[in-house]
């Protein structure tokens, strides 16, 4: 009974961090950014860094190719605590100032620098393992709106279950360094201490963690729905305009900001709830105490 609750508690997790985006979509404007960034270091290693490297030694293509992950996570984790510096002011009964929230994320980023170093170091390990299933690019790979549509979409890279498998623990790992931003963002703890709360959390409520994991996975899933038949089409030589092409990129763009979002608000509002749940003694189950909600009048992180 209590497995089944928890697995409740994690669904509903999901459905408030959706109905707060209804309500505050200015969560997403971080989010947005990050998303620019990520393209942009995406297309760059596809068509510069992989076509350079024959040229170039593979100490300084693996220097290179982590310092640009390493661009990505950091941005990724700075947006989020400045998403986070929003839901504190939300939490607080404050009026929200985007440029307060600002502020927020860039005099955390010495504590968000070792967590965005950890997680571009074990996702570079992946994304290497990962690479012995992808077929090499072609030199001759164009510039075009419908291969950046492609690549941005990891459509060129063949189905197997090995990647499937490292894409899972891509996620775990990322979930587990947002899990930890929280306690940067709201109780200003350094990165390893937030590391370490995160870990005690996942153990403490590891079902509602692997709903909150499961459900958020599966609804970026859901909404990738609409673009399997347009390259599967493409793969067929059936041939779109660039102006298709270009709304690809743009939803492609708004699945990964939405399940960005829903990852960081889910283990966030997780998060709460354990706060809350600690004030209230760490006695019985999380359910014991009122789970937080960002849309009622009760402010959990006014001080």
């Amino acid at each position: 009974m209590a497995f089944f609750k928890s697995i409740k508690e994690g669904g509903l997790l999901l459905v408030d961090s959706i109905k707060v985006l209804i309500k505050k979509p200015i969560l997403t404007i971080p989010l947005l950014f990050s998303w620019f960034i990520f393209a942009a270091v995406v297309l760059f290693i596809e068509y510069y860094l992989n076509q350079r490297f024959e040229y170039i030694s593979y100490g300084i293509y693996i220097l290179a190719f982590f310092v640009l992950l390493f661009i990505v996570t950091l941005v990724i984790c700075t947006s989020n605590i400045v998403m986070l510096g929003i839901v504190e002011q939300i939490e607080s009964g404050e009026k929200i100032k985007f440029s307060k929230a600002l502020r927020k994320g860039f005099t955390n980023i010495l504590k968000v620098i070792p967590l965005a170093i950890i997680w571009a170091i074990i996702w570079m390990i992946l994304l290497i393992l990962k690479s012995f299933t992808k077929e090499k690019s072609g030199k001759d790979k164009d510039i075009s709106v419908r291969n950046a549509a492609r690549i941005l979409a990891g459509a060129d890279n063949p189905f197997s279950w090995w990647r499937v498998g490292l894409d899972m623990l891509e996620k775990a790992l990322r979930m587990w360094i947002f899990l930890a931003l929280p306690a940067v963002a709201w109780e200003n703890k350094g990165s390893f201490e937030a590391l370490k709360k995160s870990t005690q959390i996942v153990k403490k409520h590891p079902i509602q963690f692997l709903t909150s994991y499961t459900l958020t996975g599966a609804t970026a899933l859901v909404m990738a729905l609409p673009l399997i038949p347009i390259f599967y089409a493409d793969e067929l030589g059936i041939v779109f305009s660039s102006t298709i092409w270009t709304f690809v990129i743009i939803y492609e763009c708004i699945i990964w900001t939405f399940g960005i979002y829903l990852e960081q608000m889910s283990i966030g509002l997780l998060y709460l709830w354990h706060m809350k749940w600690e004030k209230k003694g760490s006695k019985g189950d999380l359910s014991s105490v009122k789970k937080p909600d960002l849309l009622d009048n009760f402010y959990e992180l006014k001080k």
